[in-house]
């Protein structure tokens, strides 16, 4: 993640976690990054901890990885089938096809934004 984005790392959040209750404490350094990095979202599949009760009054919202990914898609579906062709390319050691990285994308809790992308690519 730092390799991607130079300002990735949030360092300094610690003192924030005294002042945020969550269902479980011990997610309390995720909400107090976003804050210090000025995040607008968290996303998770786990939203059921990160409740609109706490998150809203902060100025943040949890959202699951397909809608996420498929607001993404929905602003620019030639942009996410690139981004997402050529992070298969640059998938290596060991090699990873389109359909293989859809695959995974799609177990990993994108199931629908995985096949808006699969069938963007067969009909471009």
């Amino acid at each position: 993640m730092n390799e991607a984005f130079d300002d990735a790392l949030v360092e300094g959040w610690e003192p924030l976690t005294q002042g945020i209750e969550l269902p479980d404490p011990n997610d309390a350094h995720v909400v107090a990054a976003a804050l210090l990095g000025r995040a607008d979202l968290i996303v998770t599949e786990n939203v059921k901890d990160f409740p609109d009760s706490v998150l809203a009054p902060l100025g943040l919202e949890a959202v699951r990885t397909d809608a996420f990914l498929l607001d993404q898609f929905d602003l620019s579906p030639s942009g996410a089938c690139r981004i997402v062709t050529e992070q298969a390319a640059a998938m290596r050691q060991p090699p990873v096809e389109i359909d293989q990285l859809l695959g995974r994308l799609s177990r990993s809790g994108a199931p629908v934004f995985a096949q808006r992308v699969a069938e963007a690519l067969q009909n471009p």
